[in-house]
């Protein structure tokens, strides 16, 4: 695996079973599966090639027996009742935030979500919050030049996020300051250049909007 999905899995917590969304190649369950993950396995995925392709990396592996395939729409086929994870990655935060809103009965403490969105990681935290879960970490980890953002997130809780930390998380929740630091900078750099390509609109509510979001970067710059 890559160490975007090494970081996930070392986030999985030994419970009685997990869903992988849109596993993709089955690197995800399979690896658990050969680490000795007690609960049961599932993967699943709306194409049919990528789910013919986790298969035959269980099979090469061994551990077909450990993992359930499902062909499904998100989280329409998952056996609710026997799994305790959620793990749903390498998506757009949009589309994460969609596969959760169509299974509401992931609305429930018993239910622990592991999240790595790939764009609109904002639409995500702005939905977890408004739905009543608390993020309780968020990790960073760099694989390949980039930074990928994992939410870790279980309902019932509540994390006060600004309109600034929806875009980059709370660094508090963050144990790589570092990465975080890295981030950061980069978002405002982006931020930057957007209130620089809208000079000509800056009484627009976007603008003001824009600006306000970059002030409170540079409010976090400060606190680094």
């Amino acid at each position: 695996m890559n160490r975007r999905l090494e970081a996930i899995a070392a986030l999985v917590q030994s419970g009685k079973g997990l869903i992988d969304v849109g596993t993709d190649h089955g690197y995800l369950p399979t690896a658990l599966a050969l680490s000795g993950y007690p609960g049961r396995l599932c993967a699943s995925d709306i194409n049919a090639g990528p789910l013919a392709a986790a298969r035959r990396t269980a099979a090469e592996a061994g551990v077909s027996d450990r993992i359930s395939f499902l062909l499904c729409d998100g989280l329409s086929l998952c056996p609710r009742e026997e799994i305790d994870t959620i793990v749903v990655a390498g998506m757009g935060g949009d589309l994460i935030v969609k596969i959760l809103d169509d299974a509401e009965w992931c609305l429930d403490g018993r239910y622990r979500l592991i999240l790595q969105p790939m764009t609109k990681a904002e639409v995500l935290r702005y939905w977890l919050i408004y739905n009543g879960f608390g993020i309780e970490s968020e990790i960073l980890t760099e694989d390949a030049g980039r930074l990928y953002q994992i939410i870790c997130a279980a309902y019932g809780g509540s994390t006060g996020l600004g309109d600034a930390e929806l875009f980059i998380g709370k660094r508090s929740l963050c144990p790589s300051l570092s990465l975080y630091d890295r981030q950061l900078e980069s978002l405002a750099r982006r931020f930057e250049k957007m209130l620089a390509g809208m000079e000509g609109r800056r009484d627009s509510p976007h603008y003001r909007l824009t600006l306000e979001i970059w002030e409170q970067l540079q409010n976090l710059r400060r606190q680094t």
